[in-house]
């Protein structure tokens, strides 16, 4: 087993009726192991600051099916660095506000992107959600990527995110 450390990368995770989001990066670090079938996993922990975020409320006013959440985030350092950046879209699945989301994910890292998506059952109290998104792609670096990201959205300013990348 190898061990290497890779830079942070962080996701902001979007929630209905989200306005700011403010998170910092933690450290993180990757193993890289050759699985039984020839892939690799890379593990990424790390936490992200947005930068802006905008709703879209759509007809009727008194149902949130269909509202939207869209919104980009700095990826930043331990070092207080800009690594990347984060883009996603978040649509409300549910007539109720803040139940459920489906979102999708862009991560621009260095040396390619990594594209997620899934949905989130919103909570209205505890941790806004704690859910997988499923990575669907990725270019560069990550052009052959799969697995998986974790967002445990804690609260709206602060979600721990747990990259589990499969790459072979």
């Amino acid at each position: 087993m190898r061990k290497r450390t890779l830079p942070a990368f962080g996701v902001a995770a979007a929630t209905a009726g989200a306005l700011t989001l403010g998170l910092s990066l933690a450290p993180a670090s990757a193993d890289a192991a050759p699985a039984s079938h020839g892939h690799r996993t890379i593990t990424i922990e790390a936490v992200e600051k947005g930068t802006a975020i905008n709703m879209v409320d759509v007809a009727p006013a008194d149902s949130a099916l269909g509202d939207q959440l869209i919104g980009t985030g700095d990826l930043i350092g331990r070092d207080g660095r800009k690594l990347g950046t984060s883009s996603f879209v978040g649509v409300s699945t549910d007539a109720k506000p803040r139940t459920a989301e489906l979102l999708t994910f862009v991560y621009e890292l260095p040396g390619g992107k990594i594209t997620t998506a899934g949905t989130a059952k919103l909570s209205a109290s505890g941790p806004v959600f704690d859910e997988r998104f499923a990575i669907t792609g990725g270019t560069g670096r990550y052009k052959n990527a799969s697995g998986e990201v974790r967002v445990l959205q804690e609260t709206v300013e602060q979600a721990k995110v747990t990259f589990e990348i499969q790459h072979g």
